[in-house]
């Protein structure tokens, strides 16, 4: 079906919900004194992290430096990053038959450097679009834009996987396909755009027209 499919990372290939939200409550806490239970900083999931930060503070030299923090606790929760469940042979499978794979993601290079490469699945993407690469990002065309370009393919063969509801505005205002990848999607009751929604990583062969009982 899809001849090309490209993922978002935090909450469709790697689990760090906890990572994430953690972090930053510990940021929040000893840079700012503010106690904020984990589920009202749910927000955060599928934003860049500069974006996350802007609610706590409007000041850019505090904003910067709330950042930097945030980054070094990130650091410090990493082990907890995990890869879901599936989602690593899915991978593996979809590079096996020739699907073309790309990466547009609201992490940095560096975040990506530090948080993702350690996973060694990177050699299977051809292209990694970060918030390092456009000036806009999601819910923004730009990024998934980008990928295409630089993949040379056309955008009707193409489909994005992704858990928030940015993943989506960004698909849809780009003309690609959208799947919700509901094994990290928060917010799934508020998703109103998609053309596929994918209960488990191994729903994702589907898409290529991968039979899951060949792989």
């Amino acid at each position: 079906m899809f001849k090309t499919i490209l993922f978002d990372v935090d909450g469709t290939i790697i689990d760090t919900q906890y990572v994430m939200t953690r972090s930053l409550q510990k940021t929040l806490l000893e840079e700012k004194q503010l106690e904020v239970p984990l589920e009202d900083l749910h927000f955060i999931l599928g934003i860049p992290g500069r974006e996350a930060i802007k609610k706590f503070s409007e000041n850019d030299t505090e904003l910067e430096t709330l950042l930097t923090k945030w980054n070094n606790n990130i650091l410090l929760f990493s082990e907890y990053a995990t890869l879901f469940p599936g989602i690593e042979k899915v991978i593996k499978d979809l590079h096996a038959q020739s699907i073309e794979l790309g990466v547009v993601t609201s992490k940095t290079q560096e975040e990506m450097k530090n948080e993702f490469d350690s996973f060694g699945l990177t050699q299977y993407f051809k292209v990694q679009v970060t918030a390092s690469d456009t000036d806009l990002h999601k819910p923004n065309p730009d990024p998934i834009q980008k990928a295409l370009e630089e993949l040379g393919v056309d955008k009707k063969e193409t489909v994005y996987v992704g858990d928030s509801l940015y993943d989506m505005k960004s698909a849809k205002s780009c003309g690609v396909s959208f799947a919700v990848a509901q094994w990290g999607a928060v917010e799934s009751s508020a998703f109103t755009d998609i053309d596929f929604s994918l209960a488990t990583p191994k729903d994702v062969l589907t898409l290529a027209n991968i039979k899951t009982d060949m792989i």
